[in-house]
């Protein structure tokens, strides 16, 4: 049996799909449109979390992480880039009726949030890890290039 949240996720998922895009785009330091690859690919990612919210199967997570990714590469802070998350928990609210079991509905947007933002700081890292590794290159050429 589908929880209420489930249900109104289930009969507005496009709109609430919308919402959600214009407001991720609606994060990034550059004016950022829809149509272009990265909004694509936001769209991608978070159709992926709408459509197993429930966190039955992997592609939840996969879009969490295809988003985390997006924005780890972008100069703004964690606080920031993961508001996305319990945004998605108050647009759903937003369409529930006063009966809906809220508490449910928290609990795995707090659940989907914890994962992103270990996501995020996962791809923070490889980016830092990627620069140190070319600095270091850098520097050994830079050596190389002296010593001969």
């Amino acid at each position: 049996m589908k929880s209420n949240w489930q249900q109104i996720l289930g009969e507005r998922k496009s709109a609430i799909l919308e919402q959600w895009l214009q407001s991720a785009l609606a994060l990034f330091p550059e004016k950022m449109a829809s149509g272009t690859p990265t909004g694509e690919a936001l769209l991608e990612g978070m159709s992926m979390v709408l459509d197993n919210f429930d966190g039955n199967g992997e592609s939840c997570g996969e879009g969490i992480n295809s988003i985390a990714r997006i924005f780890a590469v972008q100069p703004l802070r964690p606080s920031v880039a993961l508001s996305l998350f319990p945004l998605l928990g108050e647009l759903i609210m937003e369409k529930a009726p006063a009966s809906a079991d809220t508490r449910a509905l928290k609990a795995r947007i707090d659940a989907i949030t914890f994962e992103a933002f270990d996501r995020f700081l996962e791809n923070r890292e490889k980016i830092y890890q990627l620069k140190v590794e070319e600095t270091r290159s850098q520097l050994h050429m830079l050596l190389r290039s002296t010593v001969s």
